[in-house]
């Protein structure tokens, strides 16, 4: 009998979405680049950033990925207050270094 797993906490779920939107593309590409019969190579492969994969009959391959952006917003959305001022804090030390 299988046991129904427990449903993530916040925490949980904040810490997937920054993962997400800082998970790297490269090795995406690098799935586009197989041919198709050497698709069993794609293990070990880091695809958590793709939603998306086609590979066309006229060999156009077509990778969608997260969006970043809007992970990103839901992220400010969801932190809590102290959340807000350790982001605030970070954007005026970038704004201070880009300037």
């Amino acid at each position: 009998m299988s046991r129904a797993k427990k449903p993530p906490d916040r925490k949980q779920i904040v810490t997937r979405m920054w993962s997400l939107a800082n998970a790297e593309t490269g090795d995406a590409v690098k799935l586009a680049c197989f041919p198709v019969e050497e698709l069993c190579g794609a293990k070990g492969l880091d695809l958590d950033a793709l939603t998306e994969f086609k590979r066309g009959s006229n060999g156009v391959v077509e990778l969608k990925f997260v969006d970043r952006g809007r992970l990103l917003e839901r992220l400010l959305d969801v932190v809590d207050h102290s959340g807000e001022e350790q982001v605030e804090r970070f954007l005026q030390a970038m704004e201070g270094q880009g300037g």
